[in-house]
């Protein structure tokens, strides 16, 4: 016998944007940023500010905050160190 759900978007979407949701996800992309951020310099001088920041890429419908490099040596050094995938797993 199949059982049947009711799809409830109203519901889904308030749950998306309140603001328990969203200081969460926050949360997460700013444990993430912090855990890429600790990984040292590859370069010499060594960095003097950090090379990832967290962005709100949100929207009325739903939470959302990105994880960014801040230039191209963070790039770089997101491409030797895979510091960015390294700060997912760590939390």
């Amino acid at each position: 016998m199949a059982i049947k759900f009711k799809r409830n978007v109203a519901g889904w979407n308030e749950l998306r944007t309140r603001p328990a949701t969203d200081a969460r996800v926050k949360a997460e992309a700013e444990n993430e940023c912090a855990a890429a951020n600790a990984i040292p310099s590859t370069t010499t001088p060594a960095a003097t500010e950090p090379y990832y920041e967290v962005v709100d890429a949100g929207s009325e419908k739903r939470a959302r905050y990105r994880v960014k490099t801040t230039s191209v040596r963070a790039r770089l050094h997101d491409t030797k160190t895979q510091a960015l995938l390294r700060g997912l797993s760590s939390g």
